[in-house]
């Protein structure tokens, strides 16, 4: 199962909560599931003024590394852009994310399923899950 986690897990992972992210992780280190990222969900996780601070900055680009990496192309822009354009999610960063999940036929985990539901062909994770 391919996964690409969303903003929000990640953020609550790292405060504590979000314990399906932890079995997760686990089931990733024995090859059966695989976690993603792209560049939005990074850029939001990195955008927290806390990492201001080196030490912090590192912990958080460390805990990045444990999740692969999907670009963001013409392909993604092509389908966030319809997305956006029929009024299926209200920002520009959930239709990149809807967009990479649909274009590499990605499970999306995330807390604001509100933010997707009407995207055909989205497959969502329930965040209480036990997978």
């Amino acid at each position: 199962m391919k996964i690409l986690v969303d903003t929000n897990v990640l953020i609550d992972f790292t405060h504590g909560y979000a314990d399906v992210l932890s079995l997760l992780l686990k089931k990733q280190s024995k090859g059966e599931v695989e976690l993603f990222t792209n560049p939005i969900v990074q850029a939001e996780f990195l955008a927290d003024t806390k990492l201001k601070r080196p030490h912090l900055l590192s912990k958080a680009q460390k805990f990045l590394s444990l999740f692969s990496t999907l670009p963001i192309g013409k392909t993604t822009a092509f389908i966030a852009g319809e997305i956006l354009r029929n009024n299926l999610t209200p920002t520009l960063a959930d239709a990149f994310i809807a967009a990479t999940c649909l274009e590499h036929s990605l499970y999306l985990f995330t807390r604001n399923q509100k933010h997707f539901l009407r995207i055909k062909g989205l497959e969502l994770l329930d965040i209480n899950s036990p997978f």
